[in-house]
C-alpha cells in the first residue's frame, strides 16, 4: 500500500526547527486514572490505558476524539495488582486495521474494535499461561507481524513469548522460558530475514 505510513511513525515534514510557547496551544485536557502507557493516536483518535477505582481497582481502555478530547469509548475491567508499583498500566495500545490491540499489567490481552470499543477476544494470560511477573509487572507493548500479534508474556512453560493469530487470537506459537522484561519487541530484517528481537 504505497503511502501509507504504519502507525507509531513521526512524519518529519512537520517538524520544526524550534518550539516556542506560542507554538503550544492547548486543544483540550480530560482527567484520566494513573498509569504509564503512552497514549496512540490513529485516523483522529487518541487511545490510552488507565488504572482507575477505590474498592474495586479496573483498568481502562479509553478512546478519544482527537480534535475535541470528547471520549468516544471505554472498556474498563476488574483487575486487583498483585505486582510492586501497583499505579496502572504500563504498554501503549496498539492500533492495527481497525482492531485496538491492549495488554494490562496482569496479563489481560483484549482484541477491541477500534471504532466502537466492542471486544472481538480476550486472552487471560495470567489464568491461561501462569505467568510469573516482574516486579512492575507487563510493560512491553504488543507487536503485529505477517498476521501475528507477538506478545511477551513471561509464561510457563516455555512462553516468555507469544504470537497470537491477530483476527481469532488463538495461539500460534510460543517461546523461550525465561521472565518477562520491560522493553518492547522489535522486528528487523537481518541477512535477507526478519528476525524478532526481544
Amino acid at each position: 500500500m504505497a503511502g501509507r505510513r504504519p502507525a507509531g511513525t513521526w512524519n518529519p515534514g512537520i517538524q520544526k526547527d524550534s518550539l516556542t510557547t506560542s507554538d503550544l496551544v492547548k486543544r483540550w485536557e480530560t482527567p484520566i486514572g494513573t498509569g504509564y502507557s503512552g497514549p496512540m493516536v490513529h485516523s483522529n483518535r487518541v487511545y490510552v490505558m488507565d488504572y482507575t477505582g477505590d474498592e474495586i481497582k479496573q483498568e481502562r481502555v479509553l478512546c478519544f476524539d482527537a480534535v475535541t478530547g470528547r471520549e468516544l469509548w471505554s472498556h474498563s475491567y476488574e483487575c486487583p495488582y498483585s505486582v510492586g508499583y501497583p499505579t496502572g498500566p504500563r504498554a501503549s495500545v496498539l492500533i492495527a486495521e481497525g482492531r485496538a490491540y491492549a495488554l494490562g499489567t496482569m496479563g489481560d490481552l483484549h482484541c477491541l474494535d477500534a471504532l466502537s470499543g466492542e471486544v472481538l477476544w480476550y486472552i487471560d494470560g495470567e489464568e491461561e499461561y501462569q505467568i510469573d511477573f516482574p516486579t512492575w509487572g507487563l510493560s512491553a507493548s504488543p507487536l503485529i507481524e505477517d498476521g501475528l500479534l507477538i506478545v511477551q508474556l513471561g509464561g510457563t512453560p516455555d512462553a516468555c513469548i507469544v504470537a497470537f493469530d491477530k483476527v481469532t487470537g488463538e495461539e500460534a506459537w510460543r517461546a523461550l522460558s525465561d521472565n518477562a522484561s520491560y522493553s518492547s519487541p522489535i522486528v528487523i530484517d537481518q541477512a535477507g530475514r526478519r528476525v524478532l528481537v526481544c
